[in-house]
Order: C-alpha cells, then structure tokens, then sequence
C-alpha cells in the first residue's frame, strides 16, 4: 500500500495455467519462473509501445492450489500507466474494451484471456486493503515451509501450506520511496516518530517496519534528531516519546541511544560517522527526488530547453529587468512554483541530470541499461 502511492496505477492480477497445451499442462505441475519473467518482457514491450517512460514494478507470489495442487502465480503491479489497456483482452470469446467488465469482485471471480499471458486465463482485482492482502497471504506462505519452521509447533503442518516462490522489484525496495518521503517531511518539520507506526493512505491501521526497513527508519530518525540537537542545542520535538515508545525492545533503543562512549569510544565514533554520512546520502537523495522527479524541471533545467519544449510544459520565458530569464505558466494554469510540487514517480525527462551516476541512484529506472 505504501508503494501504491508513488504510482498512478496498480492492479492485482492472477495468472492460471490451461491443460489445452503441453506448455500450460506442465506449467500448472511445477513452479516455472521463467514463465513470469517471459510474461514481464512481453508486458514491458506492450507498455513501452505505448509509452517509451513506462515502469513497472511488482510483488509476485507463486501458489499450490490447495484442492488440486495447480501452480498458478498472484502479482501486485505498479505502473505509470494503466496496463489492463495493452494486449487483447477477451472474455468468454468476446473482446473487452470496457476496463470495469474486466474487474472480479470479491468471490465472483471473472476469468479473462489475456495475450500477454497466452498459458491460460487471468483474473484482475482491485489493488484495495482487501486486495492487497489476498495477494501478500501467498507470499507469507513461502515463510511457512517445514525448513523454517523446525523446531517450532507449526513444523508439523507447514509443508501442508508452503508455496513456491516469492520474488519482487528491489531497486528500490518496495516502499522505500514512501518510507523516505516521509522522512524528508519530518527533515521538513524539525521533528520525529513518536512511535514506529506510519500512517499510510487508503490503509487501515498502522504500517510497523520490520528488519531491515526498520533498522533503516531508525538510523535516519537517530540522523534527523541529531541535527536537531546540532541546529537547537535539543532533541527533536516526539524524540522522548519515540523513546518511550521503544521501552520494551532492547535493539530499537540501542540504535536510537547509541553504544555508551566510554564502553566503546572508537566503535562509537565510528558509528556517529556512519549516521552522520547515511543522513547526507539520505538528504541528497530527498532533495535530488523532488527536484528532478517534478513535474516541472527546475530552473537550471529550463534553461536548456528550448521554445517546443517549454510550450509542451505550459511554460513561457521572458528576459527579466537584469538580463536573466524569467518563467511563468502560461494562463490557465497554476503558477510554477505550485506545479513544482507535484511528481511523476520517475525523473523529468526534460532533466538535464538524467543518466548520471546520482540520478540512477534515485531513480533506477532512468538508467538505459536497466530499462
């Protein structure tokens, strides 16, 4: 739910196997991936057809139907354009142009033949709460095998339940880039948590961060109270209540309170250099994402572009009373400075920064190579 805020479009989709070929019969026996992936290329070329910026990224899950054992593959994507619109779309031999008659709902499950997926037929629900979570049940499955389970009362029936496969996009990872816009308003703010528990839209209840994206939250909360405590002289406004919170579990604290100096002082140095420097690549990488993930490049930007291409911006250029440039939106329109505020999820291509070793970092997808 987190990542579904950096996109426009998400969908959840599942892909069944058909006995009617050789290819689909053993298909639905054993987890194949590389039917997935070939499904991602052709899903990839549709959309690059249709547009040349378009992304797409996933969470996939592989299953073992519990009735008949039938492999078949549950996917959450994410994209910046809407993908039930490529390929042929046909239900019950008639071809679908309407994107609502394409949708199942709840347990009315409507059974589509999909080009891009020519194995078998496809199903295409409603990237909700509900939605989201009939997905993600199959991917906690794959955790749910006799292997991890030794030793523990569950091991006795875990095989019972385990799946194949669980892979997803991770560069960057699923809901990085939500974890570290929230990040950057707090930077904005001047504050922090008072509790690990982020609000998400569409999403009841509270996200808690877990493994490595909560070490990850921590070390930039303990950054951005340390420039507090830097730039005022005092923690962070909800610094003591973050703590608070955190009584209970020893690991979070020592992250967020550090090793005492005198039991360990260089270690300690080191690890305040090790904050101080993830904060600024933090920092770099939240100011690079909002200025060259507008909207509307920035002025530097600007003014490499030429006459086409700020009228395809609604932006107009005149020469300021010193001899400099001076932009506005044409009229009609809100000013600059206002539609600067809004991003695209990727970066402007109109950036002249795009390419470069620090653009790929933050948007990996700008990066040819990895298209």
């Amino acid at each position: 739910m987190a990542e579904k805020t950096d996109w426009p479009h998400a969908l959840c989709v599942a892909l069944t196997y058909s006995d009617e070929t050789d290819i689909g019969y053993q298909g639905a026996r054993m987890f194949c991936y590389a039917d997935v992936r070939a499904f991602f290329a052709r899903l990839r070329a549709a959309a690059k057809r249709v547009d040349p910026k378009a992304v797409i990224r996933f969470l996939c899950a592989g299953e073992q139907g519990d009735r008949n054992g039938r492999c078949h593959w549950h996917l959450i994507l994410y994209s910046n354009i809407d993908l039930r619109q490529l390929g042929d779309v046909h239900h019950v031999g008639n071809l679908l142009t309407s994107v609502p008659l394409m949708m199942s709902e709840g347990k009315r499950k409507r059974r589509l033949n999909w080009s891009l997926w020519p194995l078998g037929f496809v199903t295409f629900q409603i990237p909700d709460e509900g939605g989201m979570k009939y997905v993600l049940s199959y991917c906690l499955k794959d955790q749910f095998t006799g292997e991890k389970s030794k030793g523990t009362m569950r091991e006795a029936g875990s095989e019972n339940f385990a799946t194949g496969l669980f892979r997803m996009s991770k560069r960057p990872a699923i809901g990085e880039a939500f974890l570290m816009r929230k990040m950057a308003a707090l930077d904005a703010s001047g504050s922090v948590l008072p509790a690990l528990n982020i609000s998400i839209p569409e999403f009841k209840g509270y996200w808690h961060p877990s493994g490595s994206f909560r070490k990850k939250l921590l070390w930039c909360l303990v950054a951005l109270n340390r420039r507090n405590v830097w730039s005022t002289g005092g923690n962070a406004p909800q610094w003591a209540s973050l703590l608070a919170s955190c009584v209970d579990n020893e690991t979070d604290l020592e992250i967020l309170n550090g090793k005492p100096q005198e039991q360990d002082p260089i270690s300690f140095d080191s690890e305040i250099h090790n904050r101080e420097r993830q904060y600024a690549d933090f920092k770099h990488r939240a100011d690079t994402a909002r200025k060259c993930g507008s909207i509307i490049p920035c002025h530097a930007c600007l003014h490499e572009l030429d006459r086409f291409e700020l009228q395809s911006l609604g932006i107009q250029r005149f020469e300021g009373d010193e001899g400099n440039w001076v932009y506005h939106s044409v009229v009609g329109l809100a000013p600059i400075d206002e539609r600067r505020k809004e991003t695209l999820g990727r970066i402007n291509p109109y950036c002249q920064s795009k390419g470069s070793k620090g653009s790929n970092l933050v948007f990996p997808r700008s990066d040819p190579k990895r298209s």
